[in-house]
């Protein structure tokens, strides 16, 4: 399975997660991370261009969703991550939890966002609307 993905993330993978079932569980949570329209330089994001060192980056998401699974006792995790050219409004990134209660499902959340913006290789070049560009730097964890 590949968190990396040039595909949309739409409404057939929310779906089919959605779906996804255990006995055991009785909360999904759901966070996506949207492509924002930000004022940078008097300018605005039109989209931005994701990029990944694909190897390292599917091993470190790997690792934290094993550890998001053993800390909060989790059932299910399912990560996706775009890469390639994301535009305003559609979503960069996706992450649902299958879990027996709604608190640990929402702190399982928490720790993979934060752990992912901390640990994996993914790097973003924001594109303007005026066609230039600026390789972003993610300062808040």
């Amino acid at each position: 399975m590949s968190y990396l993905i040039s595909k949309k993330i739409g409404e057939k993978l929310i779906q089919k997660i959605i779906n996804a079932s255990d006995p055991y569980s009785g909360s999904l949570i759901i966070f996506t991370g949207r492509v924002r329209k930000d004022r940078v330089r008097g300018k605005y994001v039109r989209e931005i261009e994701y990029e990944a060192y694909k190897d390292m980056a599917e091993k470190e998401i790997r690792k934290i969703e094993e550890e998001a699974k053993k800390k909060f006792k989790v059932k299910k995790v399912f990560i996706k991550h775009r890469t390639g050219k994301v535009k305003v409004g559609e979503i960069a990134f996706f992450v649902g939890v299958l879990s027996a209660h709604r608190k640990e499902g929402f702190s399982a959340i928490q720790f993979i966002v934060d752990n992912f913006k901390r640990k994996v290789p993914v790097w973003k070049k924001e594109v303007l609307s005026n066609g230039s560009t600026r390789w972003k730097e993610e300062k808040n964890v």
